[in-house]
């Protein structure tokens, strides 16, 4: 990753969240049904890339130093700070990304023997 993309880690982030609403919007309806399979795959990938993005903020939740990257926290606790909950959060919603991703293979898998129509049309793809 570019140094200037490191720079936008939350502007990537809010693009992301803007992008995946406007999919939630765009796939009330699939009008070209051929279309379904690629966007199973393509989402597919996309958790792939999410999975990954939380195991390295996880990895990266646990070597932060108290001192160097934060200033101790808000309340005293149980022993464990905050950075180590939230890496093991963030490892659980890996592995949670990670079953999701292999739900969507599987959709893609099933989606993949049905002969869908092209388009609205109705004539099959050539």
């Amino acid at each position: 990753m570019a140094g200037g993309e490191r720079a936008r880690q939350v502007d990537l982030a809010v693009e992301l969240e803007e992008t995946a609403r406007a999919l939630v919007r765009a796939t009330r309806d699939v009008p070209t049904p051929a279309d379904s399979r690629q966007l199973l795959a393509e989402l597919g990938r996309a958790v792939d890339q999410l999975q990954q993005t939380a195991r390295q903020l996880s990895a990266w939740h646990t070597r932060v130093v108290d001192g160097d990257h934060y200033f101790g926290e808000d309340e005293p606790g149980d022993g464990a700070t905050g950075t180590i909950e939230a890496a093991e959060h963030l490892e659980a919603a890996a592995a949670a990304l990670d079953l999701a991703g292999e739900a969507l293979l599987a959709a893609r898998a099933a989606n993949g023997v049905v002969r869908w129509r092209a388009g609205p049309t109705g004539r099959p793809p050539a």
